[in-house]
This record gives C-alpha cells, sequence and structure tokens, in this order.
C-alpha cells in the first residue's frame, strides 16, 4: 500500500492535477487542457475522471491497495472573501463567472475519487492558501538554498503580491498585498485594449506585439498612475480618480477591424508600465536574498520583463519554475500536503525536469508502421538527432512528440515544431503554413547552455523559455527567424543532463551549418493546446503544411507531389 498526493489546481481556469509520492517526488503534472484538448480548459474539474484515472495508470497507482489524499490551491472559495466585485476595468460579469466557477470546483474536488472506488464518501480536503501554492511551487524548481521569492498574479485570497523568505530551504511569508491592486489584471485589460481576449490566454500576443512598437510616454504614464506600490503592496487609484484615467487611456484601444500594428504603441508603452510597477516591487524584496529571486505566479510568465531583471536590479540569479501560473499550483498543493504529513518544513528541491506529463500511448505508436501508403515511415533509432538535423537544414518543418509531455505553456522539445532559424521566411512559412496565427508572432531559440554568452548579451540560463534576452547584433543576423523585432530572443538552453535529445540535435544541426540554434515553437495550432495523443499530432501533421513528424523513434514524412 502506498499513499500519494494529489494536488488539484481550482481556480476555475487552467485547472490542473499533480501527483507526489510517499518519499516527496513529483511523479506526474500535467493541465486538464492537454488531456481534453480544449484551451483553458474553463470550469472543467482538475480531477476530470478520465484524466485522473489516466495519470494514476502512468504513476503505477494500484486502485486496489494504493490511496490519495487531496489537496487544492485555494484556502477559500472567493465567494466566501471579503472582495467587492467591480467593472471599472475588466467587465464585473467575467469576475461573477470566475468565482462561481471557482466555488463549484473548490465544492467538488476529490468528487472523483467516488467514481474511481478510491473513497466511499466525499474525502477530507486539504486546501492550502493560492500564493503558498506558487510559492511551494517555484522554490521547488529553484535549487537556491536562500533566496526571496516573490509571488505577482490576477488574485489571491488577499491581494495580488506576496513576498516570502526562503532560508536553508524553509518558507516564511514576509508581508503580502491587501488592497484591490494587481499587475495580472492591469495586463489582462491591456490585452483587450489592444483588441486581444485575455480570457483566452493572449497576453502572450501583447508581449509579441511590443516589440514592434514605441514607447508613449503619455500612454506609459497613465498606465502607471492607475496603480501605486507603497512598499511592494500594490493598490489601484480610488474609484472615481481610477475612472478617469481609464477614460483617457481607452481613447488609445484598438477597434476590432482595425490593423494589428495599430496597437504596438499600446502594447508597447503597456509592457513599459508593467515593468516600472514590477521594479517598484523588487526594490522592496533583495534583503537576505543573498543575490536569488525566485518568482512565480502568473505574472512571472512576462518573459520580456523577466530577462531585464539580472544585470538591472540588485539580483544576480533568476529563477522561474516551467508552470509559474495557475496550472503548476497543483505541484505546490501536493509538495504542501506530502510535508503536513511528514512533518518536512523544507521545501524538497525537484529535479530540473519539466517533463512530467503523460507519454504517447504505446499501442498508438505501433499502429504507425502501418501507415505505409499514406506516409513515408522510418525507424530512426539512434540516429534520430543526426536525421531531424539533417532534415531541418534543408528547411523542412517537423513536429516533435517525444517521451513525456512538457509541464507548462511552453514547449521545451518534447512537443514541439523545429525548423532552421536561419532562412528568413521561416517565421512566416510556420505562422502561415502550420499554426495559423499572425504574422508578427515570434518564435523561440534553443541553444545549448554553454553557448549563450556566444550569442546572447547579459546571458544567463533559460531551461523553460522564462526570459528574453538581446541578441548580439552580429549573431543575430545569422538566424532571423528567431529574432524579436526589437533584437531579442526568448531562449530555451538545453544540456546534456536534463535535455540530451535536444542537445544533441542542436549539435547534430551545428555540424550540418555551422549554426548551434533551432528554432522552437510549440506543437499546436492556434487556439489549440499542444498535442496529447498521437492521434492528434497524425493530425496536426495531415492538416497542416508540417513536412515531417517524429513520434519517439519513428519518422513520418509527407510523399513528394
Amino acid at each position: 500500500m502506498a499513499l500519494y498526493h494529489l494536488g488539484l489546481s481550482t481556480s476555475g481556469h487552467d485547472p490542473a492535477l499533480a501527483l507526489v509520492d510517499a518519499q516527496g517526488r513529483l511523479v506526474f503534472a500535467e493541465a486538464t487542457e492537454r488531456f481534453l484538448q480544449d484551451k483553458r480548459a474553463w470550469g472543467i474539474a482538475p480531477d476530470h475522471v478520465n484524466h485522473l484515472l489516466s495519470a494514476l495508470q502512468q504513476v503505477g497507482f494500484d486502485l486496489a491497495s494504493d490511496t490519495l489524499t487531496v489537496a487544492t490551491t485555494w484556502k477559500k472559495a472567493k465567494a466566501e472573501l471579503p472582495v467587492q466585485i467591480t467593472g471599472d476595468l475588466l467587465p464585473a460579469s467575467d469576475a461573477l463567472w470566475l468565482r462561481e466557477l471557482q466555488a463549484g470546483l473548490h465544492a467538488r474536488a476529490g468528487a472523483s475519487l467516488l467514481r474511481l472506488g478510491l473513497a466511499r464518501d466525499m474525502p477530507e480536503v486539504r486546501r492550502y492558501d493560492h500564493h503558498l501554492c506558487h510559492a511551494i511551487t517555484a522554490c521547488g524548481f529553484a535549487p537556491a538554498q536562500s533566496a526571496a521569492c516573490l509571488i505577482i498574479d490576477g488574485e489571491g485570497e488577499a491581494g495580488a503580491v506576496s513576498f516570502y523568505n526562503l532560508r536553508d530551504r524553509r518558507l516564511t511569508r514576509q508581508w503580502r498585498s491587501w488592497g484591490p491592486g494587481s499587475l495580472g489584471t492591469l495586463y489582462a485589460w491591456l490585452t483587450q485594449l489592444c483588441g486581444f481576449d485575455w480570457r483566452l490566454g493572449e497576453e502572450w500576443k501583447v508581449m509579441g506585439l511590443a516589440a514592434y512598437g514605441t514607447v508613449q510616454p503619455q500612454i506609459r504614464d497613465l498606465l502607471l498612475s492607475l496603480l501605486t506600490a507603497e512598499n511592494g503592496r500594490l493598490r489601484f487609484a480610488d474609484r472615481d480618480r481610477l475612472l478617469e484615467i481609464a477614460g483617457k487611456i481607452s481613447v488609445f484601444a484598438r477597434s476590432g477591424d482595425a490593423p494589428l500594428m495599430d496597437a504596438a504603441d499600446l502594447a508597447a508603452s503597456g509592457q513599459a508600465a508593467y515593468a516600472a510597477l514590477a521594479d517598484r516591487i523588487l526594490d522592496t524584496c533583495n534583503e537576505g536574498s543573498e543575490g536569488n529571486l525566485i518568482l512565480g505566479g502568473g505574472c512571472a510568465l512576462n518573459s520580456s520583463y523577466n530577462g531585464t531583471i539580472v544585470g538591472h536590479t540588485k539580483f544576480e540569479r533568476l529563477f522561474v519554475p516551467p508552470a509559474p501560473a495557475d496550472d503548476g499550483n497543483a505541484v505546490g498543493a501536493a509538495l504542501l500536503s506530502w510535508m503536513q504529513t511528514t512533518g518536512i518544513d523544507k521545501v524538497p528541491v525537484l529535479p530540473a525536469v519539466p517533463y512530467l506529463g503523460s507519454a504517447a500511448s504505446a499501442s498508438s505508436v505501433a499502429k504507425i508502421g502501418n501507415m505505409h501508403g499514406l506516409a513515408q515511415v522510418s525507424d530512426i533509432s539512434g540516429t534520430s538527432e543526426t536525421r531531424v538535423a539533417q532534415l531541418l537544414a534543408q528547411g523542412k518543418i517537423i513536429g516533435v512528440m517525444r517521451g513525456r509531455a512538457e509541464f507548462g505553456p511552453r514547449a521545451l522539445g518534447n512537443r514541439s515544431i523545429l525548423a532552421d532559424p536561419r532562412a528568413p521566411d521561416m517565421k512566416d512559412r510556420i505562422n502561415r503554413l502550420v499554426k495559423g496565427r499572425e504574422p508578427y508572432r515570434p518564435f523561440a531559440p534553443v541553444l545549448c547552455v554553454e553557448d549563450v554568452g556566444d550569442w546572447f548579451e547579459n546571458a544567463q540560463p533559460s531551461p523553460y523559455m522564462s526570459i528574453t534576452l538581446r541578441w548580439r547584433r552580429d549573431r543575430a543576423l545569422l538566424v532571423p527567424a528567431v529574432v524579436h523585432q526589437d533584437g531579442t530572443g526568448r531562449l530555451q538552453t538545453v544540456d546534456t543532463e536534463t535535455t540530451p535529445w535536444m542537445h544533441g540535435l542542436v549539435r547534430a544541426f551545428e555540424q550540418e551549418t555551422g549554426v548551434p540554434v533551432i528554432l522552437n515553437t510549440s506543437f499546436n495550432i492556434m487556439g489549440s493546446p499542444m498535442v496529447h495523443k498521437v492521434e492528434d499530432a497524425l493530425a496536426a501533421f495531415a492538416t497542416t503544411g508540417l513536412d515531417a513528424l517524429v513520434i519517439e523513434d519513428m519518422l513520418i514524412e509527407k510523399y513528394k507531389a
């Protein structure tokens, strides 16, 4: 009989589940959207019966003898909190809707154990503070013994900023923001002003568009005046003042049918305002950090800002987990449950491996050999890095589905679309022929961690695509498809220990071309989650401009017309 700890992200959006075993090992973590192929999976239970059963089967859980402890990522339902809902920036209808979704998921967490025969009554659920779950997740993936840990998001049980000290792996909250002020809410509103939808997670589009714009001091300063940061605590301006400022900013909003580039200056100005406010928070967080900053919460996905922290602030090292937003909180809840059970008060250091999700079905992989006649199928076992590198050097666009899926919103090589970054038209080709998304949207460069200093200024590791750095100008000319309009790139660094296949592929591509950089983007089409099943990957291969597909060690190529 073994005890597992099931962490459930119960925010109402981005549900996820995580499993920690009796030894404190994180053995599984996956967002519900992947399993259901439903972007952000609004309102779906994180312990969706079929998803939970699949996860348990993959970790070897014995339904007849093993047991589960259930933990959630909110201590209380939002409806129980003394927070007044207003529609001053985002529509009140969105807030009311999300509050009700969260209340239902909070109340029903663990119900799937009844269906699976793991409980006869609703199980007792351990409920943990939302920001504490963020902090435990972030610290778990950070190897530092001591650090400042800052959580910034849309909202927690009280406020949208919390600051913790990590000392000898023990975590202590130093303060939290109690007032109604939120960088997450500000950025969501900015997303709406730019003509995108925060409910679809389109803040990414704002960050990408900002590279094409010029900061307009008038817009930036108006946005800055919406919030004050006093000793790190955020607070919105009084309501009358807030409405006055919001009205002045709204005149710069992009209408739905206007060209995308009409919002570029607004996006750049909003990103600048975000950075200035985040700087003010960080100014209060350095004491006792030993130069280390651990960043969590949804705002930790702002890679453009993250890349400015080291070298611009007092911090010398930055750690961001692979899933810093609400999906990642499932890990924090599971770890907190394990710590409560064992009485251990130190946050365990998790292996620096984000490949925690589902593996491709062996039976589905075995059927690929039956595709002869529909596509050219080859077994490339033992030569996969070399063969894929050769195809990339020929200009082929390749989908990759290998090993266990990445946990978090960014493709890190196991559910990726790869291409040659040297081709000036490659970005346009992938956006148009494969992804079906806006032509300005950028792609990420992958390079070996030992090479970063040769290609980027202010070099630092970025294993989870958490930071954006400025390319060295002479090197940027060699890889135009992965250079943002402002001369930066959101890089992924790979090494031989945690990402051996991708590291070997980059080196093989270097042998072919002399350039040790590969273009990487998530294996999906716009509006859909990353592929989950073999059938998802095959459907994308058949219906898009992908030239080839790698599933485990099987290479599938389209016949030439």
